[in-house]
């Protein structure tokens, strides 16, 4: 009986890696070089933003290990299963941008801005610009 036991679980676990490598936008990114990073569930869209629970469950945000701006993922759409298109409100709601994220061959995250406001986060008093295409690399 263990013996069967065991061989089921065996059958099973390759399938249940695959699965969960099939959500590659249910992860937190980060870009080293200006320290900001993207905590997101495109997928699911139940991300609490820490600190703004009263926005409920959201796609995901993006957030400065430098600061306590927080930019909100309000609306994302999945491409294809490397492609994904985020609509995204800074947390005064004063500013907002659409941008593409997509998932490289080498693990990596690629951020391209499409149109609208500069993804920007206050760092010791001044505005931090992000430019418009980044590298994000899993946490």
């Amino acid at each position: 009986m263990k013996k069967a036991l065991f061989l089921l679980f065996a059958a099973f676990a390759p399938l249940m890696a695959t699965a969960q490598e099939a959500r590659p936008f249910d992860v937190t990114i980060s870009n080293d070089e200006y320290k900001i990073y993207i905590t997101m569930d495109l997928h699911d869209k139940d991300v609490t933003v820490p600190g703004q629970d009263v926005l409920g469950q959201v796609d995901g945000y993006f957030g400065s290990r430098q600061g306590r701006t927080t930019w909100i993922i309000i609306s994302s759409t999945i491409i294809d299963e490397r492609t994904a298109e985020i609509e995204v409100v800074n947390d005064y709601g004063s500013e907002d941008f659409k941008a593409e994220l997509k998932l490289n061959p080498d693990g990596s995250y690629s951020y391209k801005k499409k149109g609208g406001s500069t993804l920007k986060f206050a760092v010791r008093g001044k505005w931090q610009k992000i430019p418009g295409s980044l590298k994000f690399a899993k946490k």
